[in-house]
């Protein structure tokens, strides 16, 4: 049994949660990462309806904030409240309000959501198999050019792809997927396997080389991070800028 209901029902694109159950210091990591996960899902908006969520304190309710500030970069998608009540949107016009907006109604909060800036977005899945990081290369690269994506960003791109799907190989030692999305002038590349241990770039000591790939990807990257996927695993996830 989760520690809170969760009730998800997809409409005008977006993901509208219904939320059933008590926030507090014990539900509080649950429910963030409940609703990272929804959002790796990349419906065009995360509506939350908390009608019927117990808030125990204000600040509980920064898991809205903290769940908005982990997918903002990537996968971009904007979470949206929901409360009818007069007390539930006096607690929800704190400083939460900064980063997650709320509603009176889920039709306010569709409409609300308008939108999002148009996507492109290309995948492929890759095998647990020392010749998949060459595979991936030659992937990013035909996207890249399909995509008409600056010169000067393509290395960057098959390099950030490469070093992915290496540490996936290396540590996941399962299949991976590779998703590319472009979109308001950035670039991500992410790579899914089917370890849930997150990804971690450590302090090189003395002569240790691991996390050269990590170490990489932070270099090039604008932002990287390492979310949680809803079927299991992560998704490692990179954005590169395209200078425009």
């Amino acid at each position: 049994m989760s520690p809170i209901d969760v009730e998800t029902v997809t409409r005008s694109g977006c993901c509208v949660v219904r939320l059933d159950g008590v926030l507090d210091a014990t539900t509080y990591r649950w429910l963030r990462d409940t609703l990272v996960k929804l959002a790796m899902e990349q419906p065009e908006a995360l509506v939350v309806d908390v009608d019927h969520l117990t808030i125990t304190s204000e600040t509980t309710l920064t898991v809205f904030s903290s769940a908005w500030m982990r997918v903002c970069d990537w996968p971009g998608v904007a979470i949206l409240l929901v409360a009818g009540t007069k007390s539930q949107q006096a607690m929800l016009s704190g400083a939460i309000s900064r980063f997650v907006p709320h509603y009176a109604t889920v039709p306010e909060a569709l409409a609300a959501a308008g939108r999002p800036p148009i996507r492109r977005r290309a995948s492929m899945d890759l095998d647990a198999h020392p010749d998949s990081p060459r595979v991936a290369r030659g992937y990013v690269r035909r996207v890249c050019e399909d995509w008409d994506i600056p010169a000067e960003v393509v290395p960057d791109a098959i390099a950030v792809a490469n070093e992915l799907v290496t540490n996936a190989i290396q540590h996941a030692a399962t299949p991976s997927e590779i998703r590319l999305e472009l979109r308001a002038g950035v670039l991500t590349i992410a790579v899914r396997d089917g370890s849930a241990r997150p990804a971690m770039l450590h302090e090189r000591t003395g002569g240790d080389r691991s996390g050269n790939g990590l170490r990489i990807v932070a270099d090039i990257a604008r932002t990287w991070g390492c979310l949680p996927h809803l079927s299991g695993g992560k998704v490692v996830w990179a954005v590169l800028s395209l200078g425009h």
